[in-house]
């Protein structure tokens, strides 16, 4: 095979996708052929390739999309390929509006339109930069033969939402509250509604919850001036929310009874199309939208608001099930063109001024109708019915919902308060009187910044803003003083930790637990070791004998009675006798002391700690135990780990010259070859040749060849010191239990053999060789590498003796066709 030229301009990644292109395209018989070559990218660095595919032996079907006999597309290669995939072109329409169908006709020349091909709904996962071109055609005609059964969503399989690309300025809008649904498929009319929002910031609006009946504007419609004064209140009082959620307004909101198309468009044209389709039609959408805007402008703020319009479709869910979840992508208009729009309805004003107002913006708004674009704003879902916690079953769910108290919030305190609001609890308090200063910052989470402020304080701000609706309480005091001073009663929560490393509070709480210890909730304790190598926690239930100081005791006498000493270092650590008097103490005069460690080995031993307290409560709420006190070890520097650590030496590399690749043989195939080589020299003589197959994987995007390991010559082989033949006997067996063992990680990838003696370069009756050994058994290989062995007969000695490398030569050869 000839290698085509390269275009003026053309890079070398794209040569690279040319060189894969027209290699499939000659061992494809046929099916794919290479039509034309732009001669130099566009500015984007994407070269174009006209390709043409036989499809007229592919089967079609009522409902699926009618395929030529040969289909032409377009191939956009990136200029970062393989490192990101190429995309698809078809050069005509008659694809538009079926799914994985993009919505937007795109000019590829001067007289052709076309629309793009969605191949990957998730490249980041789907494309795989080593399977290359090839990977990308199989790609394709695969979705072909799809479409022309009506099977690109099939049964069984996630059905992707109607794609709505975010418009940079737009923002988001996050949804809270579960969505209406449409009604009937059959039903001819979308259902109208109001979603009932909180602006959050400048970028974000939340849906807070759903009128899903429209005619709930007339009774939100103020009548006089004190009810529109006191809209705003009405809205926080359907949204379910307090004063500090002032500007809670409103959304409009229609739900499709059928799927939209795959793509939503971005003019405002072609979604008026779309929606009156669906029965909805340009009149009442502006109209309603007017009403709404007008509705917001009673909304008290420094700026005004904006207008949500969001458009709900079925299609979410697996093909093939009942109704589906709705989907929801939100168009968003600008404050000032909202503003505009809340005229609209004084078109019948007895005011010349308003009149003459709104007739100006209807003017406006039918031109936006005709000829505007669209802003979507991203859109997040958290609703329940949609999203799936990423903590499901995990022991952090017991947290859920949870009332949990933290006293102190130190090194191990702030970060398992920050892990009880991320699993969901319900309230927190935090108790701790310290401050902030620049000494703790090396393993606490705190700022510069907030050097001299109360850590307690500073540490409910922080996790109010990770989840705003959690209730947090910060008591910037003593736990001696406050939650545990005397006559305090039993704490109102769910969990209690010490995390303090405070005896006086250790003491206070066994103290104040043990005369109603089956009234008092779990209490769990946790600390860490002098130097940060291991940490314990211990675990009280209700009506436990007794809580921190209590189980520490339990543990420190069942650690020195031991008699296999598994516990010594425990002791060693943590009850050492006599007591350590080598304290560390971070500053000067009289700081506390501490332990040394650092913020890594802080956070992996409270993380440990906190989830098997969490795992003991979970399990005992599930199925209650008769063990009612726990304790826990957490070693660092010397956990006992299920698997031990995996080690390798390297990999002897060389550099094929003609291709540039890299050539990794790994010290087991190496060892392979070397015990050949000496069988065969006792066997047949020093000079006679060997040689067998080589495993591993090439990877065309890392440009590398991993040899993982080698086999021996099979006995058919021919050996001689002229010459070597390689074999085939049960080389198919061989071939099929490398790539059952590796998982298709090491599968055949070449041939060695050897010149004893000799020079490690490749002969004549090697290079013809080559044409044989791309390859007679299993899998025809595109590529193969041939890997010599030789050398003058003291180095090749040194090989067989004693594993000393002997002269190597590689070449990465390719076929033909």
């Amino acid at each position: 095979m000839i290698d085509p030229p390269v275009p003026q301009g053309v890079m070398p990644s794209h040569q690279d996708a040319l060189d894969q292109l027209h290699r499939v395209a000659d061992e494809s018989g046929g099916v794919i052929q290479v039509v034309t070559e732009a001669h130099q990218p566009d500015r984007f660095g994407q070269l174009d390739v006209e390709l043409s595919l036989d499809c007229s032996r592919v089967v079609q079907e009522a409902g699926g999309l009618r395929l030529d006999a040969r289909e032409h597309a377009i191939v956009r290669i990136p200029a970062e390929f393989p490192f990101r995939h190429p995309r698809v072109w078809v050069l005509h329409t008659r694809f538009a509006g079926a799914p994985h169908v993009q919505w937007v006709n795109v000019r590829l020349s001067d007289d052709q339109q076309g629309n793009e091909i969605c191949l990957y709904q998730a490249p980041s996962v789907e494309w795989s930069p080593s399977d290359g071109m090839l990977g990308l055609l199989e790609r394709l005609l695969q979705w072909y033969k799809r479409a022309a059964v009506g099977a690109l969503d099939a049964p069984g399989q996630p059905l992707h939402p109607p794609v709505a690309y975010p418009t940079p300025g737009a923002g988001c809008v996050v949804v809270l509250a579960n969505a209406p649904r449409a009604g009937d498929a059959d039903a001819p009319e979308p259902r109208r509604a109001l979603a009932l929002m909180r602006w959050v910031a400048p970028w974000r609006a939340d849906v807070l919850d759903w009128l899903e009946d429209v005619a709930a504007l007339d009774e939100l419609w103020p009548v006089n001036e004190q009810e529109a004064r006191a809209l705003p209140g009405r809205l926080r009082e359907l949204a379910g929310v307090g004063e500090g959620d002032a500007r809670v307004f409103l959304g409009l909101a229609f739900v499709l009874p059928r799927p939209t198309v795959f793509e939503l468009p971005n003019t405002t044209r072609d979604l008026i199309d779309a929606l009156e389709r669906q029965g909805l039609q340009a009149t009442e959408l502006l109209g309603l939208m007017a009403t709404t805007a007008l509705l917001n402008t009673a909304v008290p703020g420094d700026v005004g608001l904006p207008l949500y319009v969001l458009v709900g479709s079925p299609p979410r869910g697996r093909a093939g099930d009942g109704q589906r979840i709705t989907h929801l992508n939100a168009l968003r208009l600008h404050e000032l063109d909202a503003e505009a729009l809340s005229y609209l309805p004084f078109g019948g004003s007895q005011v010349p001024e308003l009149e003459a107002i709104a007739r100006a913006v209807a003017a406006d708004a039918n031109d936006w109708l005709e000829r505007g674009g669209i802003a979507w704003a991203a859109v997040f879902d958290k609703r329940p019915e949609l999203v799936v916690r990423r903590d499901v079953e995990s022991p952090a769910c017991w947290l859920r919902d949870r009332k949990v108290m933290v006293l102190g919030c130190g090194a191990l305190g702030a970060p398992i308060a920050e892990q009880c609001v991320r699993g969901g609890v319900g309230e927190l308090t935090l108790v701790d009187d310290g401050v902030v200063h620049p000494g703790i910052l090396v393993r606490q989470p705190y700022l510069d910044a907030e050097v001299g402020l109360a850590k307690a304080e500073v540490l409910a701000e922080r996790l109010r803003r990770i989840r705003p609706d959690v209730m947090i309480t910060a008591k910037l005091a003593d736990a001696v003083d406050t939650v545990l001073r005397d006559g305090a009663g039993v704490p109102d929560v769910d969990l209690v930790v010490d995390a303090t490393a405070n005896v006086t509070v250790a003491t206070k709480l066994e103290r104040d637990r043990w005369p109603d210890r089956r009234r008092w909730p779990p209490v769990a304790s946790v600390a860490i070791g002098h130097k940060a190598e291991r940490g314990v926690a211990t675990l009280s239930l209700p009506g436990a004998t007794g809580a921190g100081v209590d189980v520490l005791r339990r543990l420190g006498l069942t650690a020195r009675a031991d008699p296999g000493g598994r516990l010594a270092d425990v002791v060693d650590d943590l009850f050492p006798q006599p007591p350590r008097t080598d304290l560390f103490h971070p500053e000067p005069g009289c700081s506390e002391p501490t332990f040394v460690g650092s913020a890594s080995q802080v956070a992996a031993l409270a993380s440990q700690l906190f989830n098997g307290i969490l795992g003991t409560l979970a399990g005992d709420e599930a199925e209650p135990t008769t063990k009612s006190m726990w304790a826990y070890v957490v070693r660092l520097s010397t956990m006992v780990a299920a698997t031990p650590p995996l080690t390798w030496e390297d990999d002897l590399v060389m550099q094929d010259p003609t291709t540039g690749y890299e050539i990794r043989i790994a010290p087991p195939a190496l060892a392979t070859m070397q015990a050949e080589c000496g069988d065969a020299a006792r066997r047949h003589g020093l000079l006679v040749e060997t040689g067998g197959r080589l495993f591993g994987q090439v990877d065309n995007a890392c440009r590398v060849v991993w040899v993982s390991s080698a086999s021996n010559p099979p006995p058919d082989s021919e050996r001689s010191s002229q010459r070597f033949r390689l074999g085939v006997a049960g080389v198919p067996e061989l071939l099929a239990s490398y790539d059952a063992v590796s998982g298709g990680l090491a599968r055949l990838v070449g041939e060695w053999h050897t010149h004893p003696g000799g020079i490690a370069t490749e002969s004549t009756t090697d290079h013809e060789a080559m044409t044989v050994l791309l390859t007679p058994v299993g899998p025809v290989l595109s590529q193969e590498l041939l890997l010599i062995l030789g050398g003058p007969p003291s180095r090749w000695a040194a090989w067989l003796d004693r594993g000393e490398p002997p002269e190597l030569y590689v070449r990465l050869a390719r076929r033909d066709g």
